[in-house]
């Protein structure tokens, strides 16, 4: 069963990058995905959760019980870093064993060993030093290795990280199945906020070491809090605009010779406004609403992108489509087409800078 997680004003400063005021509550079985770039500090912040570094100033609770000073075999934490911790000159069996015994447990644990190989699928490579297995078989066996303690909250870092596509649906299934026979709380890092939002009840930003959005997958998507956010969540189409008129249902905002309606007004210090691709339709034919926003434009580029299109669009700015291969098949869409973008109100989206 999961744990509770509280992070309260957690700073850390590591070789000159710092932690600052991370503030972070998760229920018990919570499955959060943290999403940042490159050096935006979520490595440090899982290392330090996990005890690996010794915070400046601030808490972490785990269920109630503060575990800010407790070393890392304290903790019922489960850990799997980018580069998979297991001994290449160990087999998979023996790296199991090691934790174990690493954690000085009594009793004979190898049925526990055995079941969770088998879980992760793995019972055919469980004698084969784990220096022979594929990228995918590490990553399995990494997991497995994580969780042989039961542990209350799993890290994950970048667990999918450069496995080729099968490989990496293959994992998130192993990952999900997990979560659901442990029902342990999990912090999942990514830099590719798509991976795994499917998982995901809670969704967060990093930026140069602060946690700037925490919510629902819904909130943290539906309603990004600034353009940093917007475009890490996937959207790439912002512009500066401001607001016309401001009505009872819906606001109207000025974008270059384009009045586009938006279902809220901005707030102070809002002077962009973002639309998700994939909030945006395309059509041959004139597409009839009183409400919708709806241009006319003209096709500029479509490239592939696996089971999906990206056009681009030019209605007077440049606005970037995401359309199924089957839907922009059906259409016959070409670049030098002339077609009609809809979007409704609700996906216009306020943004600070």
């Amino acid at each position: 069963m999961g744990g509770s997680l509280s992070l309260r004003g957690v700073n850390k400063d590591f070789n000159g990058f710092q932690l600052r005021d991370v503030i972070l509550e998760l229920d018990p079985g919570d499955y959060f995905v943290l999403v940042g770039p490159t050096g935006s500090g979520k490595t440090l912040l899982l290392e330090t959760i996990n005890g690996f570094h010794e915070v400046d100033s601030g808490s972490i609770l785990f269920n109630g019980e503060d575990i800010t000073a407790l070393p890392p075999n304290k903790r019922s934490v489960g850990y799997v870093p980018q580069t998979p911790n297991l001994s290449p000159d160990k087999t998979l069996r023996e790296n199991l064993e090691y934790v174990v015994k690493l954690r000085r447990l009594p009793g004979d644990w190898s049925r526990e060993i055995q079941g969770v190989i088998e879980m992760m699928g793995l019972a055919g490579y469980a004698d084969r030093p784990t220096v022979n297995l594929s990228g995918g078989e590490k990553r399995k066996a990494a997991l497995a290795r994580a969780i042989i303690l039961r542990p209350q909250l799993l890290l994950l870092d970048e667990p999918l990280s450069s496995l080729d596509v099968t490989s990496k649906a293959g994992l998130l299934e192993e990952i999900a199945m997990i979560h659901r026979y442990l029902g342990c709380t999990v912090i999942h890092v990514t830099h590719d906020q798509q991976e795994a939002l499917g998982l995901a009840d809670k969704l967060g930003v990093m930026r140069r070491g602060t946690l700037v959005t925490v919510g629902s997958v819904e909130q943290v998507y539906e309603d990004p809090v600034d353009e940093y956010a917007a475009r890490f969540l996937g959207f790439q189409n912002i512009f500066d605009a401001e607001l016309s008129e401001a009505g009872r249902s819906l606001a109207k905002m000025r974008l270059g010779g384009l009045v586009v309606r938006a279902a809220k007004a901005p707030a102070g210090g809002q002077t962009r406004l973002g639309v998700h691709s994939d909030d945006i339709s395309v059509s041959m034919r004139t597409p009839v609403s009183t409400r919708d926003n709806v241009f006319k434009g003209t096709v500029e580029a479509a490239t592939n992108v696996g089971p999906s299109v990206t056009l681009t669009v030019d209605i007077g700015v440049k606005m970037v489509v995401d359309l199924s291969r089957r839907r922009f098949l059906e259409q016959g869409i070409s670049p030098g087409d002339q077609v009609w973008v809809r979007f409704p109100p609700e996906a216009v989206k306020q943004l600070s800078t």
